[in-house]
């Protein structure tokens, strides 16, 4: 018996309630990749890591890289009892599509990948449907990759992600 796949927030009802309206005026170049790290720095907003890095800094710093640039979600969850990620991925995966592709705008990444927990496969169909669903509207110049993770805590640690996605041992890497 195989678990149904979570009733999520499909393209058109996330369309329907004003979803991928502000992607929509990036798109247009009515929202410029300056703007969008201004109000990213402006917001306060923090990444949920123990150094909790302001994302506007982190988005600055991303963008003045040379190509091509990339991102990285990471939905592994290792740690004991946490669900987070894959709540918002199993009932909203075009809330993560959609700040993907704005963050890509900003920061001139080229392609993204969402590394999701392997003990996730209901969440990852979900997240497949939710990329096919919206790949026309976001184009070409940014692609969407979902790889399957393989549930080791330390790939909490970014390092030990990259190393993971490159298909390396998961160990922390040297700054």
């Amino acid at each position: 018996v195989h678990p149904e796949i979570p009733a999520y927030t499909d393209y058109d009802a996330y369309r329907a309630d004003g979803g991928y309206t502000l992607l929509e005026a990036c798109l247009a170049g009515e929202k410029t990749p300056d703007q969008l790290i201004e109000i990213m720095s402006g917001s306060g907003l923090r990444g949920l890591g123990g150094a909790g890095f302001p994302t506007g800094v982190k988005w600055n710093i991303v963008r003045g890289e040379s190509k091509p640039r990339l991102m990285a979600v990471n939905a592994d969850e290792g740690e004991p009892g946490c669900f987070k990620d894959r709540a918002i991925l199993d009932y909203d995966p075009h809330a993560v599509i959609e700040g993907m592709a704005i963050a890509a705008h900003a920061t001139g990444a080229t392609k993204g990948i969402i590394y999701l927990r392997y003990e996730y496969p209901e969440t990852f169909q979900v997240v497949e449907r939710a990329i096919s669903e919206s790949a026309e509207l976001i184009g070409d110049s940014f692609t969407i990759h979902l790889r399957r993770g393989g549930g080791a805590y330390i790939c909490g640690e970014e390092g030990s992600l990259l190393n993971s996605l490159e298909g390396k041992h998961p160990f922390p890497r040297n700054r």
